[in-house]
């Protein structure tokens, strides 16, 4: 009799052992998917901060030319041919350049583009603290605002370096682009415009640099083309607020198509 409850508590002393094995391998496969979750819930997104535009009212062809890197020397000629063709574009300006011609932000922002900010020495958010992200940012603001007497609320990231916890925590609207025409790759007029008719699409933002001759050439020998394919050029907020969609902070936006939600990432 003993030695069969020998046996059994041996039996059940294994048993033992190989449950709790299995509980703390359990345990181990656990503990790094509750650590990944608890990253994420930092870095994604929350949404809770909205702007509620409106619908915009624009058509059912619409594109949205931007314009990073400036103002430039090149600047107004472009501003000439927007108001010529009566097309309103968006402006990623760079705050230590707003800085030396204020007078032609300030055009932009009268004429009725959109003043977008893209920090003031273009900083790559990559190789910086988020500290030095933030000054950079309100910096950039800062002389927007002491331009035109508004503040931004749309930001593209220069090169459009942005992880997911710089989104969480910067508060801002971002701007991301659907298609770029690689302009500050190619500084060649002919593959600029080309780049431009192809990639023209419902809900475009086509990402151009108005510090380059060459695309000035190029984008307004496609203005009227675009115009004449049924296209409405329009500002960032106009075409990410098309659908009467709030838009959320901490989210970069790429496209929006008519009847369609904003796309981001």
């Amino acid at each position: 009799m003993r030695r069969t409850e020998l046996c059994s508590d041996l039996y059940m002393k294994k048993a033992n052992k190989k449950r709790m094995n299995k509980i703390l391998e359990e345990i181990l496969i656990i503990i790094p998917f509750v650590l990944v979750l608890c990253i994420l819930s930092r870095c994604i997104p929350n949404g809770t901060v909205r702007l509620n535009i409106g619908e915009s009212g624009i058509s059912e062809k619409a594109i949205a030319l931007t314009f990073d890197d400036g103002p430039s020397g090149y600047t107004e000629e472009l501003l000439d041919g927007l108001a010529l063709y009566e097309a309103r574009a968006t402006f990623f300006v760079i705050g230590s350049k707003a800085e030396k011609n204020p007078e032609i932000v300030k055009r932009a922002y009268d004429d009725g583009h959109l003043i977008g900010n893209h920090t003031y020495s273009h900083i790559d958010f990559y190789k910086s603290t988020l500290t030095e992200i933030e000054e950079n940012i309100t910096k950039g603001s800062d002389v927007i605002e002491e331009i035109t007497g508004s503040r931004p609320l749309f930001l593209r990231a220069p090169y459009g370096n942005v992880n997911f916890i710089q989104l969480k925590q910067l508060d801002s609207f971002f701007v991301h682009w659907s298609t770029s025409t690689y302009d500050w790759f190619k500084e060649e007029e002919d593959y600029i415009y080309k780049r431009i008719m192809k990639e023209a699409k419902d809900g475009a933002i086509i990402l151009m640099h108005d510090t380059r001759e060459a695309t000035i050439k190029a984008v307004l020998r496609a203005i009227p083309e675009l115009q004449e394919q049924g296209y409405e050029l329009v500002r960032v907020d106009e075409l990410l607020s098309r659908n009467g969609a709030k838009i959320k902070m901490g989210v970069p936006y790429r496209s929006c198509k008519y009847d369609r939600g904003a796309v981001a990432f």
